[in-house]
């Protein structure tokens, strides 16, 4: 396989990949948030930022815990798997 090849097929396979990623976990905007936060479906706001900047603002009723964390404290979750988890953090960069 050629390198010309081989890159497209790495490129190829980042798009798919990624666009599968967008798929399972969709990006929604705050008039969306606020939908689900006040409808009848339960949904949990979980603030992935660090607990300094969770201290100096965040969303009325958001859980924090910092990415780093999810593994260590997965008790935090809830326990009822059909309920909505809406992550936000401070973005890419």
């Amino acid at each position: 396989m050629t390198r010309a090849r081989f890159f497209m097929f790495l490129l190829g396979l980042l798009f798919f990949t990624s666009t599968a990623v967008m798929a399972q976990f969709p990006i929604i905007s705050a008039k969306d948030v606020n939908i689900r936060m006040t409808g009848k479906q339960k949904a949990v706001l979980l603030d992935t930022r660090n607990p300094d900047e969770y201290q100096s603002g965040h969303i009325p009723g958001a859980i924090n815990i910092p990415a780093d964390y999810m593994k260590v404290e997965p008790s935090r979750l809830p326990k009822d798997k059909s309920t909505t988890i809406i992550f936000y953090c401070r973005g890419a960069g």
